[in-house]
């Protein structure tokens, strides 16, 4: 018996109503799931301008925050060990190295940080003296024990401990008072240099005037916040990005150009960059929307000097990548204190010790509403390619079963079968 598989082609159908009725789905189902894009899209921008107009994400300082971003800043710090074996010796080694430079911040700094930088058995021992919630003053004096008798006895003689001042209710200075760039002399100094030679260096000049109150009035922290960074500047790991954006947002605040034809308009020679007649000019040149920018980001070092020392602030500014970072290190000098001191004059100036900080969003009517539309759109094209893959997959599975069904169909042939005459 012979067997023959039955030829699987197909007489042609006219297209039936069904199949027109799937097409039509189809169709339909496509332009939802475009519309379902553009929506996300839309959505996700509405919600992203109402976040950057109304400043909704903000580096504001909370308690629980503070002692997050504290415990990343002691891990970062951590990592300035090299020896995994030998922590406690090398901790030991950076805090007398910090005492022997009369880094005061910087020793401190590390004697807190001692949680993420010792090793296991010693960390333990310290959180059972100071808990998770323990006051800086605790952890220094628990912290001051597991330090080698000499460098522990150099740290009482040289740090000014938090819990002496504390008890005596001492102000909490922190160092020496920072230096003041508000000074006539350098300002009418500068502004003949400018208008001698226009290419001169104009950022001290323009911070030195915002700080003698030239371009309006201006706040105790926001001077200390000018000194601060006019000192960045001069460093040779001033950030180069940050740099050129700092230049162009203040250089924008007091055109030089508009500063020097101001200067000459009333007095010539020598006489034109003399104090009164220089600060009639600069104030004449003041663009008031850059001084109100330059302003608020001289507040932000200025907070950063509050919250640790001078010196810890300009060590922050070089961490910085853009403008934008600024309102980060701040969080983090008001969450960390000393420990910022450590980390912003060790580690390198690589984005790590900003990423420590994490913003809070704020959320408004509008931003819900925007959030709300975007997560709709989110669920359509979520349900669409769900369908749309079940579709697929029954196909695929009714075009097997059928295959198998053609696959049986078998033609007997070996019955009655005659060979042709000639």
């Amino acid at each position: 018996m012979k067997h023959v598989e039955v030829s699987r082609a197909r007489a042609w159908r006219a297209p039936s109503a069904r199949n027109e009725q799937g097409a039509t789905l189809g169709a339909l189902a496509a332009l939802a799931f475009n519309l379902c894009l553009v929506v996300l899209a839309a959505a996700s921008a509405a919600a992203c301008i109402v976040i950057a107009r109304d400043r909704l994400y903000a580096y504001e300082y909370s308690e629980a925050g503070a002692r997050a971003i504290s415990r990343r800043v002691e891990r970062l710090n951590s990592e300035l060990i090299q020896l995994e074996f030998d922590r406690q010796r090398q901790w030991d080694d950076l805090v007398a190295m910090e005492l022997m430079a009369r880094d005061v911040d910087a020793a401190r700094g590390f004697l807190l940080s001692a949680r993420g930088m010792l090793p296991a058995r010693a960390a333990n021992q310290l959180s059972r003296e100071a808990p998770a919630n323990a006051s800086d003053a605790q952890v220094e004096l628990a912290a001051l024990e597991l330090l080698t008798p000499g460098t522990r006895a150099r740290y009482e003689a040289t740090v000014p401990l938090l819990s002496r001042r504390a008890a005596s209710g001492a102000a909490s200075a922190r160092g020496p008072a920072p230096p003041s760039p508000g000074d006539p002399r350098d300002f009418e100094l500068i502004a003949r240099a400018l208008i001698a030679e226009p290419s001169t260096g104009s950022l001290q000049f323009i911070l030195t005037g915002f700080s003698l109150g030239l371009a309006g009035d201006i706040s105790p922290r926001t001077a200390r916040g000018a000194a601060a960074l006019i000192e960045a500047s001069r460093r040779e790991d001033y950030p180069a990005a940050f740099g050129v954006e700092i230049g162009d947002l203040v250089g924008a605040s007091v055109p030089i150009e508009s500063f020097r034809r101001a200067a000459l308009a009333n007095a010539q020679g020598e006489a034109a960059g003399a104090f009164d007649n220089s600060a009639a000019a600069f104030r004449a040149a003041v663009d008031p929307e850059h001084a109100r920018r330059v302003r608020t980001v001289l507040d932000e070092i200025g907070a950063m000097t509050e919250a640790t020392s001078h010196d810890t602030a300009v060590a922050l500014v070089t961490h910085a990548g853009e403008i934008r970072d600024l309102p980060k290190l701040r969080l983090i000098a008001q969450s960390t204190g000393d420990r910022a001191a450590a980390a912003a004059k060790r580690l390198q100036r690589d984005g790590r010790l900003r990423g420590a900080a994490r913003g809070e969003l704020t959320l408004t009517g509008d931003l819900a509403a925007s959030l709300s539309v975007a997560a709709g759109a989110l669920a359509g094209l979520i349900f669409m390619v769900l369908f749309k893959t079940y579709q697929a997959g029954r196909r695929i599975w009714l075009r097997l079963r059928s295959d198998d069904d053609y696959g049986g169909e078998l033609v007997d042939l070996s019955s009655g079968w005659r060979a042709l005459k000639p």
